[in-house]
């Protein structure tokens, strides 16, 4: 029997991913049949529908990153990519967790180089600056402009007094709200992997401003923000690099004709083994 390459296996993996997808949907579609058509029931076709292509989604994205010539492989930069299965139309992004602001690896300047590229000035930025140092450090003692345990206590909150777990938990600080924290919450990770720095290649423009650009919109941002827009053709300078052991962010966004939509989002570590070819690190 003739062994079975890396390269095969990937499309083995893949296309499992997908016979379990549409699998999947099958059986709903047969016990909606079997209990009668109604709007539930057509809800959760459409839902599971939804659900089902976004999973292909994933999948094909990991089989495009772990692509064994640099041409074919999928970029990281997050521009988006788009595909249609049975009859879902998928826009996938891959973003490199190493384009991203490393939340819990910042100095006192660079939160305040953070918060103030945003549009924060004034006494709010140094609540904000103050309140996350106090979130973050492993004492009890309050900035002058931060907040402690005391504060947070009316609304059910204990503050981390450690690394973020999550970028999720930034919105509970003082002086945060949905707002700034729309902003600024796609341009932060907590897991930014255990080797290699902040890339520019692959960061968005905001993260650039503030890793890079010390907060102003330099030469380097505005190239990036023409990127993202589509005003000239990106240049992958990742695409001869192995992606073994890079951390990545995986958002598949499917829509259907009838206004239904849903996003699954999912940060992986590409592995290298046919069998298992990444890890999940985080699953929404």
């Amino acid at each position: 029997m003739r062994a079975t390459t890396r390269k095969e296996g990937g499309y083995v993996l893949l296309a499992a991913v997908l016979a379990m997808a549409a699998f999947s949907l099958i059986a709903l579609e047969v016990l909606a049949g079997a209990r009668g058509w109604d709007a539930e029931a057509a809800a959760e076709i459409q839902h599971a529908r939804l659900d089902a292509a976004a999973q292909a989604g994933v999948a094909a994205a990991v089989h495009g990153l772990g692509a064994e010539f640099a041409a074919d492989r999928w970029g990281i930069d997050g521009r988006p990519r788009r595909m249609d299965f049975n009859g879902v139309s998928l826009t996938i992004y891959v973003e490199d967790e190493r384009g991203k602001i490393p939340i819990n690896e910042l100095n006192e300047d660079q939160v305040r180089t953070l918060f103030s590229a945003a549009g924060v000035d004034g006494d709010r930025l140094d609540t904000l600056v103050d309140s996350f140092e106090d979130w973050t450090s492993a004492d009890e003692q309050v900035s002058p402009h931060g907040a402690g345990a005391a504060y947070y206590q009316p609304y059910g909150i204990k503050p981390r007094n450690g690394k973020l777990a999550t970028v999720d938990e930034l919105i509970h600080i003082r002086g945060m709200d949905e707002a700034l924290f729309s902003r600024i919450a796609p341009s932060l990770t907590v897991n930014f992997g255990q080797s290699g720095g902040f890339s520019p290649e692959t960061a968005q423009p905001f993260a650039i401003k503030v890793m890079v650009g010390n907060g102003e919109d330099t030469p380097e941002v505005i190239e990036r923000e023409r990127e993202a827009e589509g005003e000239r053709t990106a240049i992958d300078e990742t695409a001869d690099e192995s992606l073994i052991g890079r951390t990545l962010t995986i958002r598949v966004v499917a829509t259907d004709g009838a206004h239904g939509r849903l996003e699954r989002s999912q940060i992986v570590e590409l592995t290298g083994d046919p069998v298992q070819p990444y890890w999940i690190r985080t699953l929404n």
